[in-house]
């Protein structure tokens, strides 16, 4: 019984010496999260989703309702109006570059028509033999994109991304 005690005891301060031997101490003050320097340039993007409200969204398309089925790296919304059904497609990056945005368009074979918007530098692309749909990659701290698609009627696609991106940075200047 004395020995099984012993290796017991042995383990132990095995374990301890192991797990003192993997700390780690952290210097500096703690902060509350969410209390950090937050970038103030663009920091009512930090809930990327809602940037636009999405009775602005339905406004700037001309649909009667949308409806956003999915959230993340990318906002999606999807409405209806009297075009037909409309898709609508949100995305910023904070560390990306309109050079960036535009050779990949171009390796795409988009069109590309430079533009500016709300005093940004930007660019409308479209997909080659699709009148239907138009994005707009706008330069502010980062990029931001916004892209339309009409699955019917004859409505240009460019002037809703076009009034989106300038919703989006209005809003955050």
């Amino acid at each position: 019984m004395r020995t099984r005690r012993a290796q017991l005891a042995a383990i132990g301060s095995a374990v301890l010496l192991l797990i003192s031997g993997c700390s780690t101490t952290v210097s500096g003050t703690p902060v509350a999260q969410g209390a950090g320097g937050s970038n103030t340039e663009f920091d009512k993007l930090l809930q990327e989703c809602v940037a636009v409200p999405d009775d602005k969204i339905a406004e700037s398309v001309q649909a009667d309702i949308v409806d956003q089925y999915f959230f993340g790296a990318v906002c999606m919304w999807t409405g209806s109006g009297p075009s037909g059904i409309i898709d609508v497609t949100f995305a910023w990056y904070e560390n990306n570059s309109l050079g960036r945005e535009r050779t990949l368009a171009e390796q795409l074979d988009y069109s590309i028509e430079p533009t500016t918007v709300a005093g940004a530098s930007a660019f409308l692309s479209r997909r080659p033999g699709d009148p239907a749909s138009c994005g707009i990659t706008a330069s502010y701290s980062g990029t931001i994109t916004w892209w339309v698609q009409y699955r019917g009627g004859t409505v240009d696609p460019c002037q809703g991304a076009t009034r989106l991106a300038e919703l989006t940075l209005q809003r955050n200047q």
